[in-house]
């Protein structure tokens, strides 16, 4: 298993995929805290606030860009040895589908966590940065280690809501249909995120139990979880029956 994570690591580094991953976790942070300046200036009743620059932050990590550019790298991953057709060369060598694809996953979650690790880190330095213009309140350590910790809660909520999009790169070896996908499952988000039905929409789900707002959705946390369980199950599930049964020439 340790040489299929090398491996798969080696080819993301030469390919431009784990650069869209780093800069998509720079640009959310950076964006949000333009934005909170802006309101802050304008408005001195809005005070900027570490607390706030993270709220808004993985609002739109977790509703919008998030599932965005991590399905897109979840896809590349699988839909790679399709496009430049190199899967039959991968199984010549005594690898099993199980591991492979176990691998594949393996890889993503390990993708995820870093891609909100570097997105925490943003917000910390361009927060620290602000500072030394603008006061920025609840920088501490304090505050900066519970923001690491519910952005790596948000990171394997996230993970768990991509596993679909993994199956649909399997089922149709390639990445317009996940991509497809995963646009409309966003603007979802973005309609669904003050509705009732939000609680039990895995994809705004996630974020509502990240933030501890499920309860006013209507939903309770037990609802919410089960949701979120059933399809990262489901698609991890679907995509190992996939792979299996699939006939590689």
């Amino acid at each position: 298993m340790a040489d299929i994570l090398y491996c798969e690591w080696i080819k993301l580094k030469r390919s431009k995929i784990l650069l869209i991953g780093i800069s998509g976790s720079f640009i959310v942070p950076f964006l949000v805290t333009v934005n909170d300046i802006r309101i802050s200036l304008s408005n001195p009743q809005a005070p900027l606030s570490l607390g706030g620059i993270y709220e808004d932050t993985i609002m739109f990590i977790m509703l919008l860009f998030g599932p965005l550019v991590m399905a897109v790298v979840a896809t590349y991953l699988v839909s790679r040895e399709y496009t430049e057709k190199t899967l039959k060369t991968v199984f010549a060598v005594p690898v099993g589908r199980r591991q492979f694809l176990t691998g594949k996953f393996i890889i993503l979650f390990i993708l995820v966590l870093l891609f909100m690790i570097l997105s925490w880190l943003d917000i910390i330095v361009i927060s620290i940065i602000c500072n030394l213009f603008l006061e920025v309140a609840q920088i501490n350590p304090l505050s900066a280690v519970f923001i690491l910790i519910q952005m790596l809660k948000g990171g394997i909520l996230l993970f768990a809501t991509l596993t679909p999009f993994v199956y649909l790169a399997l089922r149709t070896k390639g990445s317009l249909v996940p991509f497809i996908a995963i646009v409309a499952i966003s603007l979802f988000n973005v309609v669904l995120s003050g509705s009732p039905i939000a609680g039990v929409y895995p994809w705004t789900a996630s974020y509502l139990l990240l933030t501890g707002r499920l309860a006013q959705a209507g939903s309770g946390g037990l609802e919410g979880m089960s949701v979120i369980l059933f399809v990262c199950v489901s698609g991890i599930g679907a995509s190992f029956i996939r792979f299996q049964k699939e006939d590689i020439v």
